[in-house]
């Protein structure tokens, strides 16, 4: 027994006393940790090479490691499957809009917030960001209950109503324009009943245009919807005190009050279909219709049933949501 335990006692390795040299030791750790930082490094520009590559020609397609789609692991490949499957150029588009200009994610205001949190993504630049594609207001307001918000995600209880300083006359300015017809009586008695109760000068700059089965052309005597065939709708511009002043827009809330008024009227004289706002026309142009009329009275054809619309693809999904609001229902029936 004396003699296992003296055997056992042998192969015990007493602790290496490094007191004097203990620098050595450290110094080779440090090699191998630092020559792994090293190689590390290496991939990583190798990658930045092939990625700075790749974003200036989408064609070439995503970059993607030997390492992540080889690797003997199925979530390994399968979190690269859907990187790629779910990128695809819009993506693509959106990462080389953050290479050439970063969002400012330093600038904490509720219009920058607002902004980027209402779009369908970040799209780059260090002012303000607009709201996604399709959209150029980054204006705010305060709500009653003292909460700022963008504009266009304010609902219609949160804006005030109130009449400009105009007389309320109404006037063509589309001569020479494809769209040069003149509007349907009714739709201007709209504007006007519309433009007294809100004093505001109204200037037309899109009337009529002749329907396509009537001999009209694309880029020549029409262009765009067919809401504005024989004269069911028209592009205005709303001004205070008169003409010679101040054109109205919504990214001002001064203004945004007196144009919801406006479109109210609109609204409550008759008018069917009502757009604006989110960079629709520059977020000056308002659209007013009958459309919805003259189609039910077999006049014209093709008109939606959408009320409202609103950003630079004019649809209702980029409406400002007093727009909504206002116009509600969505559809005509």
């Amino acid at each position: 027994m004396a003699n296992t335990v003296a055997s056992t006692s042998t192969t015990e390795t007493a602790p290496e006393d490094l007191t004097g040299d203990t620098h050595v030791h450290y110094d080779v750790g440090y090699k191998a940790a630092f020559a792994e930082i090293a190689s590390l490094f290496e991939d990583i520009q190798a990658d930045l090479r092939i990625v700075t590559d790749r974003a200036d020609d989408q064609s070439k397609g995503m970059h993607v490691r030997k390492a992540d789609s080889i690797s003997n692991n199925p979530a390994n490949i399968a979190a690269q499957a859907a990187l790629i499957a779910n990128l695809g150029p819009e993506g693509l588009a959106v990462v080389n809009a953050e290479l050439a200009s970063p969002t400012d994610f330093g600038n904490t205001s509720a219009t920058n917030y607002q902004a980027m949190r209402g779009g369908k993504g970040f799209i780059g630049g260090g002012a303000p960001q607009a709201p996604g594609y399709g959209g150029t207001s980054a204006s705010t307001i305060t709500t009653s209950t003292g909460v700022v918000i963008a504009t266009n995600n304010a609902e219609l209880n949160d804006l005030v109503e109130s009449p400009g300083t105009a007389t309320g006359n109404v006037k063509y300015n589309n001569q020479g324009a494809k769209r040069d017809l003149p509007i349907q009586q009714k739709l201007m008695d709209i504007l006007q009943t519309a433009a007294v109760a809100a004093k505001v000068d109204v200037l037309i700059n899109s009337g009529g245009q002749v329907p396509k089965s009537e001999g009209g052309v694309d880029g020549v005597n029409r262009t765009g919807s067919n809401r504005h065939d024989k004269g069911y709708a028209s592009d205005v511009a709303l001004y205070v005190p008169d003409f010679n002043g101040r054109k109205l827009s919504s990214n001002s809330a001064a203004d945004l009050a007196i144009m919801i008024l406006f479109m109210r009227e609109c609204k409550d004289a008759g008018a069917t279909s009502v757009g604006q706002g989110n960079g629709y026309m520059g977020d000056t142009g308002i659209h007013v219709d009958i459309s919805w009329l003259g189609q039910q009275a077999g006049k014209i054809t093709g008109i939606t049933s959408n009320r409202t619309w609103g950003g630079s693809s004019a649809n209702y999904a980029l409406a400002p949501t007093y727009m909504k609001d206002l116009m509600a229902p969505r559809a005509n029936t």
